[in-house]
């Protein structure tokens, strides 16, 4: 089963040493057992995380405390709780791990097992979004706590502005999907549009080791901060928020308490930005100051044009960037099976111009490649936005903010942050 290999897994022993085990004991801990009374047997759910997490051996307090079940007189108290508080096996679940997460702390592989076992229940969505974040504030917590930010001389690059930014970035998905999980209760406000982007970066952060470079740091940072924008505008996107205004108006307000405080680290790399993209392309420039200009107008279906913007500069970035003659060239020793080479109207498809682009850097291509396909899976969305609406909303204008940042912050990647 997914959960008992991420349980297993022995990359991630050091957070589990013997120092950290919760020792079996004789008689019960009243927290312990307050705190797993929320859990243990509410649902099928339940059950199989207490028994998943037996295997690792930080937990043992979670296999004694269910073998003692009958002894602490749990077993009633739950059917009361989940009867009483419980108003779907979802938020039950929901409300479960956050009691399992205040015994367990943030072990990764704690982290690891509940992630896997939400996406095998619920599948790629809300629940699984607040797990992999969960995930990816852990790995990059160890990171700006390690090595390239702590020694005596750190890299001239290694501020401490900079690890702020990392670390907040990763907070940020935590705060956005751990609200959008406790609301959600079944209505879908995430999709895989931007759950498996997620994942993808959280496998990214977890390949970084202990001292990564700048290149891959500042991909990290761009990169996030992109996936930000792709919750954003997937949860402002969903059936359930076009159908509900008092919904969008609240998603639109955590949205907006995600997006800015990124809008100062935006305007950081901004003339870079435009400096980069005017060597390139100048249309490009063109493109996103006028979509910037016109989202400030309120229009009516700001999302769909600025969806469409998007789109257009990145596609416009990519082909000055990559021209056909350079990339045809390329193609026959970059190891690319040929079925990726051309779309259906047999011109150069976007992948293999951005695989071009970032050459020599098949992770970071992957990442990015991820964001511009769920980009343009929200240009759909936005039209139907478009169709749904009569007046520009806060969610369509907090969506149009989402999709013109995340856009920006792919081009950054692509163009800006100097590569080793």
């Amino acid at each position: 089963m997914a959960v008992q290999a991420a349980a297993d897994d022995g990359a991630d022993d050091e957070n589990a040493g013997a120092g950290e085990e919760v020792e079996s004991a004789s008689t019960p801990r009243d927290p312990a057992a307050a705190a797993i009374a929320k859990i243990i047997d509410t649902s099928k759910v339940y059950s199989d995380l207490v028994r998943q997490l037996q295997a690792g051996p930080a937990f043992q307090a979670a296999k004694w405390l269910q073998t003692q079940e009958d002894l602490l007189g749990t077993r009633k108290r739950v059917l009361e709780f989940q009867k009483s508080l419980v108003p779907t096996s979802v938020t039950g679940y929901v409300a479960g791990l956050r009691s399992m997460d205040q015994m367990a702390g943030t072990h990764l592989k704690y982290l690891k097992a509940t992630a896997a076992l939400s996406e095998s229940i619920a599948g790629p969505g809300t629940l699984a979004a607040w797990r992999t974040s969960l995930q990816i504030e852990s790995a990059m917590g160890e990171i700006i706590k390690g090595p390239v930010f702590q020694v005596r001389k750190s890299p001239v690059w290694a501020t401490e502005a900079f690890r702020k930014n990392l670390g907040l970035t990763v907070h940020r998905q935590v705060y956005l999907t751990d609200w959008l999980a406790r609301i959600d209760a079944g209505r879908g406000l995430l999709s895989e549009i931007s759950s498996r982007p997620l994942s993808l970066y959280r496998d990214y952060v977890d390949t970084l080791g202990d001292s990564p470079t700048h290149f891959e740091l500042g991909s990290s940072l761009h990169a996030g901060q992109g996936v930000n924008g792709l919750l954003g505008a997937d949860a402002l996107s969903s059936e359930s928020v076009l159908e509900d205004a008092d919904l969008e108006m609240e998603v639109a307000d955590r949205v907006d308490d995600l997006l800015t405080p990124q809008q100062a680290g935006r305007l950081d790399v901004l003339e870079d930005l435009r400096r980069a993209l005017a060597s390139i392309e100048p249309k490009v420039v063109e493109l996103l100051e006028g979509a910037w200009h016109v989202v400030h107008q309120a229009p009516p279906a700001a999302a769909e044009m600025a969806a469409q913007c998007a789109v257009e500069s990145i596609d416009r970035a990519i082909r000055a960037a990559a021209p056909d003659a350079e990339v045809e060239k390329w193609l026959p020793t970059s190891g690319r099976p040929e079925k990726e080479w051309r779309s259906s109207n047999g011109r150069l498809t976007r992948a293999v111009r951005i695989r071009y682009i970032m050459r020599g850097f098949k992770d970071e291509a992957k990442m990015t490649l991820s964001l511009v396909d769920n980009i343009i899976a929200l240009q759909t969305q936005a039209i139907g936005r478009a169709q749904a609406i009569k007046h520009a909303s806060a969610g369509d204008l907090a969506m149009a903010r989402c999709l013109l940042g995340t856009t920006e912050h792919i081009l950054t990647v692509l163009f800006v942050i100097e590569r080793p």
